[in-house]
């Protein structure tokens, strides 16, 4: 039986990064994996590439409904006993795979794990959350936290512990995700009303909910670059995706009252998110 189905969801990414993804994934020892390559930029190159790795498996999406469907595509023609949502611009080494699955294979209560992620410096990313919160998303949206420190803030992002150990978090980033077999089986597949943004942590969510762990496991260490693609998107376009994003995570976990507030102030978001634009760019 397959123990891993490695579902990447890959969009213009430069062929040499999906290539290091890849060959970490081919390099990986003692596990029995599949990867699925959903690609929502319809990239002949992309396709190309992948027909260099064995049993490799091609989607192609003709239109980018965006992450969730993208993953979910990938999720429903897997066979693994686990599947890792892994982000293209990744790479990590030989042992990492089998370590998480054992990890997850000794403790059937863990329905969501990942790993130390880090970026290609050695520094840390910070990678766990406490879930979203009515004030630390507000502070979020009027920029707060990039000019100043709020208890709060850093509350939600859980810089009150030690990322360098293991530990039961809220949730996780999406970067490196394991998600065990059974647990989408009891609570479904990814809220595919997102397009980018808020998806792992609804996942997160519902799976907290439905009485399941997830887990940071602090023993494993992957290598991210984080935004290599999304950096090529105007700021403008990716500020509305989170507000859009948040909307809907508010909505459906915070209740109508939150919603409504976070919709009447959407221009008041929007002005600001103009200036943030405007100096980013000074």
């Amino acid at each position: 039986m397959i123990d891993l189905t490695i579902v990447v969801v890959t969009y213009k990414e430069g062929l040499d990064v999906l290539k290091a993804c890849f060959d970490s994934v081919y390099a990986s020892q003692n596990i029995r994996f599949e990867l699925v390559i959903v690609d929502n930029g319809a990239s002949a190159a992309t396709k190309g590439l992948l027909s260099s790795y064995d049993g490799a498996t091609y989607l192609r999406n003709e239109e980018n409904k965006g992450f969730a469907a993208a993953v979910n595509r990938g999720m429903h023609v897997g066979k693994g006993r686990y599947f890792l949502l892994l982000n293209p611009d990744t790479a990590f080494g030989s042992k990492v795979l089998l370590k998480m699955v054992t990890h997850l294979d000794e403790d059937a209560a863990v329905g969501v794990a990942s790993s130390v992620i880090r970026y290609p410096d050695g520094s840390l990313q910070e990678s766990i959350r406490r879930f979203p919160g009515f004030l630390d998303q507000l502070l979020m949206l009027l920029k707060v936290p990039r000019f100043v420190k709020t208890k709060a803030f850093d509350w939600y992002m859980m810089r009150d512990v030690d990322p360098l150990k293991t530990q039961d978090v809220d949730s996780i980033m999406g970067a490196f995700m394991f998600i065990r077999r059974e647990l989408t089986e009891a609570i479904g597949y990814f809220d595919e009303r997102y397009f980018i943004w808020f998806e792992e942590v609804d996942f997160c969510k519902m799976t907290d909910n439905a009485g399941w762990k997830i887990r940071h496991y602090a023993d494993v260490e992957i290598m991210h670059l984080k935004g290599h693609a999304f950096n090529k998107i105007a700021t403008l376009r990716k500020q509305r995706w989170i507000r859009e994003s948040l909307r809907k995570y508010v909505g459906k976990h915070m209740g109508m009252g939150s919603w409504l507030f976070f919709w009447i102030f959407t221009p008041v978001f929007v002005a600001l998110g103009h200036v943030t634009a405007i100096i980013k760019r000074g």
